[in-house]
Parts: C-alpha cells; sequence; structure tokens
C-alpha cells in the first residue's frame, strides 16, 4: 500500500488535488493504514477527511500513526466499519489471513480466491455517511475497498452523488457485467461525470471523475 501510494503514485496526487478546494471534505473509503489520507493532507492542511477501514489491525495502525502526527487529529475521523450501497449494521468480511494480506479483503466473496477466512464487520452505507456527518457537499470521495465499489456504487441511493464533485477510484475486473470497469464508467457519466481512465501497475484501473 505504501508502494502504491507513494512511490506508484497511483492516485496521480499533483493531478488529483488540482480539482479540489483549499479546505476539501473527503470520504475515504477502504482507508487502510491511512497513507492516502496523510498524503493528502499534506496536500490540502485544511482537508476536513472522514475515513472508514474495516480491518482492526489496519484500523489500529490508522489510529497510531494519526496519534504520531497530532496536528492530523481535528482533520481525520476514521470509523472501523465497511462502506455499503444500502447495509447498515454488520457484513461479512472475506480476508486471507494465511499471507496476512489485508490489502485483498473484500466484502465481495468472489473478490480473491486467497480470501478463505471470514468474519463479520461493522458496516455503514454511504448516504448514512451523508447524512450522519450532515454532508451536502464532498468535494472527494476516494474508493479502495477491493470490488466492493461496485456496491458502493450501484447500490447507493443516485441523489448522493449530485453532492459529489471529484472521485478517485481503484477498480477491479470481477465479470462482464456489470462489476467491471467499462460499466463503471458508464455508470458515471450517466451521472454527469467526466471519467478518466489509467492502467495501474497491479492490473487494475484508477479512475479519476470529476465535473466540468
Amino acid at each position: 500500500m505504501f508502494r502504491e501510494i507513494f512511490m506508484e503514485d497511483f492516485y496521480r496526487i499533483s493531478d488529483l488535488v488540482k480539482h479540489l478546494p483549499e479546505t476539501p471534505v473527503v470520504i475515504d473509503i477502504g482507508g487502510n493504514v491511512g497513507y492516502f489520507s496523510f498524503l493528502l493532507s499534506s496536500k490540502k492542511p485544511g482537508a476536513k477527511i472522514f475515513a472508514f477501514e474495516p480491518m482492526p489491525e489496519n484500523m489500529k495502525v490508522f489510529t497510531e500513526n494519526i496519534m504520531l502526527n497530532g496536528q492530523l487529529s481535528g482533520n481525520i475521523s476514521v470509523f472501523n466499519k465497511a462502506v455499503t450501497g444500502d447495509n447498515d449494521g454488520h457484513i461479512d468480511l472475506f480476508f486471507d489471513n494465511v499471507t496476512d494480506n489485508s490489502v485483498i479483503a473484500s466484502v465481495v466473496k468472489d473478490f480473491s480466491s486467497q480470501n478463505t477466512q471470514v468474519k463479520r464487520v461493522d458496516a455503514i452505507s454511504l448516504e448514512k455517511i451523508f447524512s450522519e456527518n450532515k454532508l451536502e457537499r464532498v468535494d472527494l470521495l476516494k474508493v479502495d475497498c477491493e470490488g466492493s465499489e461496485y456496491p458502493v456504487f450501484y447500490d447507493s441511493p443516485a441523489h448522493l452523488f449530485d453532492k459529489v464533485q471529484t472521485i478517485a477510484i481503484e477498480s477491479h475486473e470481477l465479470d462482464k457485467e456489470k462489476r467491471n470497469t467499462k460499466s463503471l464508467i458508464e455508470f458515471l457519466e450517466d451521472k454527469g461525470f467526466i471519467v478518466d481512465r489509467f492502467i495501474a501497475e497491479n492490473n487494475c484501473y484508477y479512475l479519476k471523475a470529476y465535473r466540468k
């Protein structure tokens, strides 16, 4: 994850922040240990970030990293929850505890054959994130959740995306029906976004969706 964000510059951060105001409101879905949130905060110190990470091990490191960078404690709020399109409460999370590879953990059962273990985790819908935090505008929605991007987008109420200005997504090819990058791009374009697509070193795609 460190290599992907800092060395490979997966999110093309210098270009991404050009779409953001000085004090952006950000939802970070799939926060992992906080690298993206910290990187964005270094570029936009006034950012208000709501980060969500379902794996307890990652959540622990994320929280410790915030404590080590105390100036960020008022800017980043982190929640130990998986984000879904329409499911509040709990959800099954499939993961690999053989190689301790939390990066491929997913609520999508068929995301990876390595994810042979399952645990119940707290879940929150994207709609509830908006309502609980009284968000009328989100300047950046960042989504890196290993196949879970499809239920997050497809199962959320359409009106939520009217409040979103820019989206950064890691997308995966799961099937030839709707769970693929082409279908996701069509979905976003239908919501009024312009979408740029980039192939990444890990054979998935980075999508930057933005408004004119």
